[in-house]
């Protein structure tokens, strides 16, 4: 049996489960992942004490996911296994992480940086590459088709993020590589925009309102940036494992 957690930032949503050496979770999360097959997320968090190791639902791993952090610790938290203020290992790095009395969760995002400028905006690295376009239809944007245009600006792939400025704060939208759509928000996404307006603008604080959610970015240094925002966990349970279960049962298909 697979014990699982089901937890959500900002409506970005993640499968959470224990690590076990040998297991082969890149061939199966993309079927754990699956909605209305699986239990369904837009990624999968493998538990390894305090380090997570993050799959998409593609089954592609990647280094970094600010959401998936950030549930993680909001887990630990509550099981009482880190304090109010600590930090988790991820694939690209340390990251230090807060529970707040308002239950949200802060996190000190890796180190970002613009990598490239291009015609209608830039490649801003957080952990992961992303595109990052300030977009005045924002709203009415098909974000699958676009997202799937411009997913491969870079080596490896990128995700996209539009955005624009209203009502005094900035709306954000995302298409993420191995989801392969788009997601209610995005973390390093969301910190990636800051950082580019930050720059352009001189401003150290942010409010972002995602689909899924509302965000606060603030500058810590040249570069690093505080993000905070709604952590929580939803249901846990089991998954069967072996062939009578998964495959006879098209649980995972």
């Amino acid at each position: 049996m697979i014990d699982f957690v089901k937890g959500e930032g900002g409506g970005n949503d993640f499968v959470l489960t224990p690590y076990v050496e040998g297991f082969n979770y890149a061939e199966v999360c993309p079927r754990i992942l699956k909605r209305r097959y699986g239990i369904g997320g837009d990624g999968l968090v493998v538990m390894n004490g305090k380090k997570m190791i993050f799959y998409n639902p593609d089954g592609s791993n990647v280094p970094f996911c600010g959401n998936a952090i950030r549930v993680f610790f909001r887990l630990l938290y509550l099981q009482g296994k880190v304090g109010k203020e600590d930090v988790l290992e991820t694939e690209a790095g340390a990251v230090r992480l807060i529970y707040n009395d308002d239950d949200t969760v802060s996190a000190l995002m890796p180190e970002i940086s613009i990598l490239e400028k291009k015609d209608n905006g830039v490649i801003v690295r957080c952990g992961v590459p992303h595109y990052v376009i300030p977009t005045e239809n924002v709203e009415e944007l098909n974000v699958e088709v676009e997202g799937a245009k411009l997913s491969n600006a870079i080596v490896g792939r990128n995700n996209v993020d539009w955005f624009k400025e209203k009502e005094g704060s900035v709306f954000m939208r995302v298409f993420e590589r191995g989801v392969e759509g788009e997601t209610l928000s995005c973390s390093s996404g969301i910190a990636s925009m800051s950082f580019f307006v930050m720059e352009e603008t001189g401003r150290d604080k942010l409010e972002v309102k995602t689909i899924g959610g509302e965000f606060e970015t603030v500058r810590e240094s040249s570069n690093r940036l505080w993000l905070t925002g709604e952590a929580n966990i939803v249901f846990k349970g089991r998954v069967p494992e072996g062939e009578d279960s998964w495959e006879k049962k098209n649980l995972l298909i």
